[in-house]
């Protein structure tokens, strides 16, 4: 036998077996002419049998071969050798000493332990790198799992059998009749037979990372086909149960790695890992009682930047994010497991620099509460009476600054701080990830500055992370993404961060507005007309809510002052409809 223990195949002796699969054995081998320990997998006979497969093997072989990344194993060779009435087809790659991921997490188990942030994220790292890779030159994996990924004695990261489902081609049924890849880190996609890109290989990684986190696969069953069709059809459990302590951010991650649709995954893997770093370094900053600072002094943060950049393309946000890095890989531990990720000011922003120009644009076409958009079940609401309960507002009486307080029956915001924001969240205890409706009364004053205006604050993570959706005194309209020291409107105008839109009112009169938070779609409502539409990758996955205020953008204006009135603020969850009008 050519490929049994002792056999060679070429210049190749097999040594040991070290494992079997539904497509291949695996075996340590020696290189005879380089003297050095190999690894080389042998394919099964069945799959030779269809007509074009050497001509496929040989050319993926050849695609495979041509990855060089050092969290990739290398593969040094292929060929094939005779076998009876057919051959045995082979790969050579590099011998790894180290034990796999999927060893690694069965010996938590049976220790009752789970990862540590530190052991995460150094797998994360080596794999979403590798996999960085491999996408930008056409290749998908196809079949990232734990047992492929593998541990050499320096503990460093490599990813394994790069391109070996691609291999399988239109056979698609291993020795076992399975599909070709794993059912428990499949994508639906792969699973029912459709066309699979980089997104299916996200999902995969989002699967492993539930994994590491929970220390249980999102699903699990009695066959591969109950498996794949829970991976199709189930919604994914909640990683709470499992353990309790993850953040709400990382929950978030997960759940959009895994989402069914890959439209809705991220489209990178880039973009998954740097929402993981940001959610990671946000939390190690946070303070750990997210509600206990409601009453110290609030951070005050210019409304413009001079040096504003111009709107960021999408690549430029995300090499922005890769460029973060995380802080202190060590210090992760901290992060994962349980860090409050608010705080409990902020202030939001404008763009550009200088006095607020009025700009002659024509009011923006707005059009009816649009299908598939509207509210689901309430989460909460306040109206500010007297009866209204124990819900948690910031409250600033002794400020000669900030003024806010609930009286009236409504909550009554102030400042006078010139060219300034100021920001008071609902508790900073509740976080939402995206898929919510926000909604408010919003009443500027008429002693403001027409340029004063007032919003609806969500996602917001610190003083430095948030967005907005606000209309000012002149009935202005504006969406914004405040971060690392930047504001950027996130409509992309040329030349018009404020526009003006049908049916806003002006400063004086009472505005409704209702900000539906889709992640990469959000919408701006005020009195039940659209006037903002954006589509966009989300930065900032999840966080707090609130009320924007802020003073003229001009800081030549004597005695500046901003006030608004807020009245039945309300959260709902995102519920998908066929309206065509508002409620």
């Amino acid at each position: 036998m050519v490929d049994t223990p002792g056999a060679k195949l070429g210049r190749y002796e097999l040594k040991e077996r070290l494992g079997k699969g539904g497509t291949a054995t695996v075996y340590k081998g020696w290189d005879t002419t380089l003297e050095r320990p190999v690894a080389v997998k042998v394919l099964h006979d069945h799959l030779s049998e269809e007509p074009d497969f050497r001509s496929r093997f040989e050319r993926e072989a050849k695609l495979i071969a041509g990855l060089n990344h050092p969290n990739i194993v290398q593969v040094y060779d292929f060929g094939m050798a005779p076998k009876g009435d057919t051959n045995a087809f082979y790969m050579v790659m590099s011998y790894i000493e180290g034990a796999s991921l999927r060893r690694r997490l069965e010996k938590k188990v049976e220790l009752g332990e789970r990862m540590t942030p530190k052991e995460i994220m150094d797998v994360m790292r080596g794999v979403c790198s590798a996999l960085s890779y491999a996408h930008q030159r056409g290749m998908v994996h196809r079949d990232v799992t734990p047992s492929n990924i593998l541990f050499t004695d320096a503990e460093h990261v490599v990813l394994a059998d790069f391109g070996i489902a691609r291999i399988l081609g239109a056979s698609r049924l291993t020795q076992t009749g399975t599909t070709s890849g794993t059912p428990m880190y499949m994508a639906p996609e792969q699973g029912v037979g459709e066309e699979v890109d980089q997104r299916s290989d996200i999902y995969s990684v989002g699967v492993i990372l539930y994994e590491m986190l929970t220390g249980t696969p999102p699903y699990t069953g009695d066959s591969a086909y109950a498996i794949l069709m829970q991976h199709v059809n189930a919604p994914v459990p909640s990683l709470l149960k499992h353990n309790p302590a993850i953040s709400p951010s990382l929950e978030g991650i997960v759940r959009r790695a895994l989402a069914k649709d890959p439209a809705d995954r991220y489209p990178t893997i880039d973009l998954l890992f740097a929402a993981l770093e940001l959610a990671m370094s946000e939390a190690l900053s946070a303070p750990k009682d997210r509600a206990a600072g409601l009453s110290s002094q609030t951070t005050r943060l210019p409304l413009y930047t001079a040096d504003l950049p111009q709107t960021a393309s999408q690549g430029d946000k995300t090499r922005l994010l890769l460029r973060l890095g995380l802080i202190g890989v060590a210090a992760a531990a901290i992060v994962i497991f349980g860090v409050s990720l608010l705080s409990n000011t902020s202030k939001p922003q404008e763009g550009g620099s200088g006095a607020l120009v009025t700009l002659a644009v024509p009011a923006l076409p707005t059009r009816r509460f649009a299908p598939s958009m509207t509210k689901g079940p309430l989460e909460f609401q306040d109206t500010f009476e007297p009866d209204r309960g124990q819900l948690l507002w910031q409250i600033t009486t002794d400020d000669p600054d900030i003024y806010r307080n609930i009286e009236n029956g409504v909550y009554r915001l102030r400042h006078t701080l010139p060219a300034t924001a100021v920001t008071s969240l609902f508790n900073p205890d509740y976080e939402y990830y995206t898929d919510f409706v926000y909604e408010a009364d919003l009443t500027l004053s008429p002693n403001n500055q027409r340029e004063a205006a007032s919003g609806l604050v969500f996602r917001y993570r610190d003083d430095d992370r948030y967005y907005v959706f606000a209309v000012n005194g002149q009935g202005y309209v504006s969406l914004w993404l405040r971060y690392q020291g930047a504001w950027t409107e996130l409509r992309k105008l040329d030349g018009a961060n404020w526009t003006p839109a049908e049916g806003v009112k002006t400063q004086g009169e009472t505005n409704h507005l209702r900000l539906v938070d889709n992640g990469k779609r959000i919408l701006g409502y005020v009195n039940g007309n659209l006037v903002i539409e954006v589509e966009s990758e989300p930065i900032l996955l999840s966080g707090a809510t609130g009320i924007y205020l802020a003073t003229t953008q001009s800081a030549n204006v004597p005695n500046p002052v901003a006030e608004v009135q807020v009245d039945n603020f309300s959260v709902y969850a995102y519920k998908p409809t066929t309206a065509t009008t508002a409620p």
